[in-house]
This record gives structure tokens, C-alpha cells and sequence, in this order.
């Protein structure tokens, strides 16, 4: 896990080795999400083909009830 402080003015930096893998730019934007308990960030940029993105997401080796049970252990 990586951790960053946050100042004052609320503000915390982005770690390099996330800016670089998710390509994030200085003045480019990112997205917050709450889910449940967590604070999900994204680079924050229009999904062109929905379908491919989503399907790219997952390891293709495990079937849907697998999946479901893996997120309800990440999620809670």
C-alpha cells in the first residue's frame, strides 16, 4: 500500500508509480468514487468501447461466480 499525506488545503500527490501506470499528466483530471468504506481514484477519461475496457478488466481464466466472490472479499 502507498501512502501520502494530506495538507492543509486538502490537498495529498499522486505517486509516481501510479501517475506513470495510469499515464495521469500534470492538469489532466481524475475521478473519486466512495464505495462502501473506500475512495476509489481513476484516471478520469471517456471509455471509447465500453465492452473491450470492461473485458480487460477481468482474467479471462475465472468464471462469474468466482468473480462475485472475489469482490465481495476485496469489498466486504
Amino acid at each position: 500500500m502507498l501512502k501520502t499525506k494530506v495538507t492543509s488545503k486538502f490537498q495529498t500527490t499522486i505517486p509516481e508509480g501510479i501517475r506513470e501506470r495510469l499515464g495521469i499528466k500534470a492538469g489532466g483530471e481524475v475521478g473519486w468514487h466512495v464505495v462502501k468504506e473506500f475512495v476509489v481514484m481513476d484516471k478520469h477519461e471517456k471509455i471509447i468501447n465500453p465492452v473491450e475496457f470492461l473485458t480487460s478488466q477481468i482474467k479471462l481464466d475465472l468464471d462469474a461466480v468466482k468473480l462475485v466472490k472475489l469482490a465481495r472479499s476485496d469489498f466486504g
